[in-house]
Parts: C-alpha cells; sequence; structure tokens
C-alpha cells in the first residue's frame, strides 16, 4: 500500500498482510489544488498479491462545508480526480464511496496554510563523525521554523532531504508535531544526524495537516517500528468507515532549500 500526496507526489510505503480484500482509500484535499484526487483499490495478501486490484467502478463524491459538492472522474488505475472542487482553508470536507453495494465515508478539516520562515543550522553537539565514520558527516543539526496558528490544535508533518532524497530518521522517513505545548508560538523544529558535507543542498517540507491526517499517520509512524522491531506490521487507524483501509484528509505544503556552506 502506498499513500499519496498528490500535489508533491510524497509517497511513503507499507506492507499490508490481508488475507481477506478491502477496499483500500487513498484521498487527500489540497490548498488552492486542482485536481485533488482519490485512489482505490482492493487490498491482499502481501505474500501472495493475490486480491491486490485498482478500483474503477465506483461512485465517489466529495461534498465541503461551504456547500460544493462533485462527484470524482475515474481516468484508470483506480485513480478519481476532482474537476471543480479546490481545497479552502477551515473549510470540511466529507468523502462518500459507493462500492460493491456498499457505502464509505470519511471527512476532514483543511487547516490554514503555514509557511516555513528560515530553514537554518549549526555545528552539531554530538560531535563530527558520522555513522560510517565519515569526518564531517552528522557535523550539522537543521531547523525548520515556522509560526503557528494559535486558537486550536493544530498538526505537521515534517520532512528533510539531503541532495533531493529522503533522510531516513529514527521513526521514518518524515517526522509528526502536535502544537499541544507550543500553540500559537514560534516553533524551531531541530533535525538531527542528517549526516550532511558543506556543498550538499538540505531541502525541508512543511504539511500543516488535518486531524485525521495526523491521527493516520502517527499510527502508520507506530505500524513501521513496530514492524522494524520483529512485530507484525498492523494497519494505522483509517477514518474511513465500514471497515475500509486508508485514509482520506487534507493538507498544506511548503517546501524551502539551502546549500550547506562551512560554518
Amino acid at each position: 500500500m502506498s499513500i499519496i500526496f498528490v500535489s508533491c507526489e510524497k509517497v511513503i510505503d507499507i506492507d499490508l498482510n490481508e488475507a481477506e480484500p478491502r477496499l483500500v482509500v487513498e484521498g487527500a484535499i489540497t490548498l488552492d489544488n486542482l485536481p485533488n484526487a482519490v485512489r482505490l483499490s482492493t487490498s491482499g495478501d502481501f505474500f501472495t498479491g493475490k486480491g491486490i486490484a485498482p478500483v474503477n467502478d465506483a461512485v465517489v463524491e466529495i461534498s465541503a462545508s461551504n456547500g460544493q459538492i462533485e462527484t470524482l472522474k475515474n481516468i484508470g488505475s483506480g485513480i478519481y480526480l476532482t474537476q471543480k472542487i479546490t481545497g479552502t482553508a477551515n473549510t470540511n470536507y466529507t468523502l462518500n464511496i459507493t462500492y460493491n453495494n456498499n457505502n464509505y465515508t470519511a471527512s476532514d478539516t483543511l487547516p490554514m496554510q503555514v509557511n516555513i520562515e528560515d530553514v537554518t543550522y549549526s555545528i552539531s553537539e554530538f560531535g563530527n563523525s558520522g555513522p560510517n565514520g565519515d569526518e564531517f558527516a552528522n557535523h550539522y543539526d537543521f531547523f525548520c521554523k515556522f509560526k503557528d496558528q494559535g486558537g486550536k490544535r493544530n498538526y505537521y508533518l515534517l520532512q528533510i532531504k539531503l541532495n533531493g532524497e529522503p533522510v531516513e530518521g529514527r521513526r521514518g522517513k518524515y517526522s509528526l508535531l502536535s502544537d499541544e505545548y507550543s500553540n500559537g508560538q514560534m516553533i524551531n523544529y531541530p533535525f538531527f544526524g542528517v549526516g550532511a558535507n558543506d556543498n550538499d543542498t538540505i531541502s525541508i517540507e512543511l504539511s500543516a495537516i488535518g486531524h485525521a491526517t495526523y491521527d493516520y499517520f502517527r499510527t502508520l509512524n507506530d505500524a513501521i517500528s513496530q514492524g522494524g522491531m520483529g512485530s507484525t506490521p498492523y494497519n494505522p487507524i483509517s477514518n474511513v468507515s465500514n471497515n475500509a483501509l486508508g485514509y482520506f484528509g487534507t493538507f498544506t505544503f511548503d517546501s524551502k532549500s539551502i546549500i550547506v556552506e562551512p560554518l
């Protein structure tokens, strides 16, 4: 199963071992983006691949709390696209799917846009030697500075890339953050152990995400971590009804890149 953020081509993979096929939903509404996409497939047995297939004969509809409603167009490979609905901040979006005489629903609220104010770096306090003994790897710590919007709980997904490739951190290729202890404050989120050398390009991506999206990726992180420790990976929390897998979420997106210069 792969989770796709369509507008920024963010892909995160997790293996699922499902004996009985279930509907898998992968979709998101993004700020000011057109088209938005929903991808449908059936799950299957991870070891044999049996049962895994795109779903092209469903009726997929998205409605918004601002009165917008649209039936999505199927373009093949299980992908359904909006042609009218674009993401608007502070708007709730509901997905309704009819497939095999079953109904599936999910909803999430699109947050306000949050932009990166600055990306900085400093010499690491943990020494200059990388995991392979290279002299300068892990020499720098990186920081993503952005302003949390106060007044309500907000959620974020962050990812750092080294020369265009995601950096594998302690718990995967992305980080999650809620503003439980930083509501309305300036946040300077740290990335340690990146392994960057002088003249490398560092890119940081920041997504403000809805609560349902946060819950999904939080438990996806846990599932991947448990699997990496020898336990059986379990399915992340889904906000889609009727025992479906996957999620339907909302997010905004911003990114900023710098070139590492010697300090």
